[in-house]
């Protein structure tokens, strides 16, 4: 583990606020009937979050910081497109993320909107008002930082064999948690149970510590 106090500690809240949250998903899951595509992709986009969230935690805790930092603009591309697929994708792009996994259906999966056209049809849709902020503040304040440490820019060359600052991690985690906030609540949309989205939020709200609240 880090060793930093804090930034330990914040680890350890994290982690129980994602276990609170797989639990209501986990127990609103056994009683999920499958629907759409539509939703087995979007679900499955959620779970990416969630998933990456975790490596991420697992990576700060081993004081790996410039991949967990990489690794948090994977998370956000999850996020946009469960968010794609759940209010903005078309039918035919639907089925080109739901078809057999070959070479030719990879080469049509590839021709997908990009992250900035995919933010921008969101935006135009009728997903929920603070995804849609929440997305378009990570675009504007953290996507060219996100890049440098994708594809080992300025920041993690940088920063290799020094560390970060105990701030910067900080809020890389808070950004991550956010970004398994929003995904469970795009889950919740789809689950059918009218108990999902407040044991979300009371999940959230009693670790509101763990994200950058406003």
């Amino acid at each position: 583990m880090p060793t930093s106090t804090s930034l330990r500690t914040l680890l350890e809240r994290s982690e129980e606020m994602d276990l609170g949250w797989r639990e209501v998903l986990a127990k609103a899951g056994a009683q999920y009937v499958p629907g759409a595509v539509r939703e087995r992709l979007a679900l499955d986009a959620c779970a990416l979050v969630l998933t990456h969230g975790q490596a991420i935690r697992l990576l700060l805790s081993s004081k790996l910081e410039n991949p967990a930092l990489a690794l948090l603009r994977v998370q956000h591309e999850a996020l946009l497109r469960a968010a794609w697929l759940a209010h903005a994708a078309a039918d035919a792009e639907i089925a080109a993320l739901a078809a057999p996994q070959t070479d030719e259906a990879l080469k049509q999966a590839n021709q997908l909107p990009l992250p900035g056209v995919l933010l921008r049809q969101i935006e135009a849709s009728d997903a929920p008002v603070a995804l849609k902020q929440g997305l378009r503040e990570f675009r504007d304040i953290a996507w060219a930082g996100a890049n440098s440490y994708t594809h080992a820019g300025l920041l993690p060359l940088g920063h290799v064999g020094t560390g970060h600052d105990e701030r910067v991690l900080g809020q890389a985690l808070q950004a991550s948690n956010a970004h398994g906030y929003a995904a469970c609540m795009i889950s919740a949309k789809f689950l059918g149970n009218a108990t999902v989205h407040p044991s979300i939020n009371l999940v959230a709200i009693t670790h509101a510590d763990c994200m950058a609240w406003r």
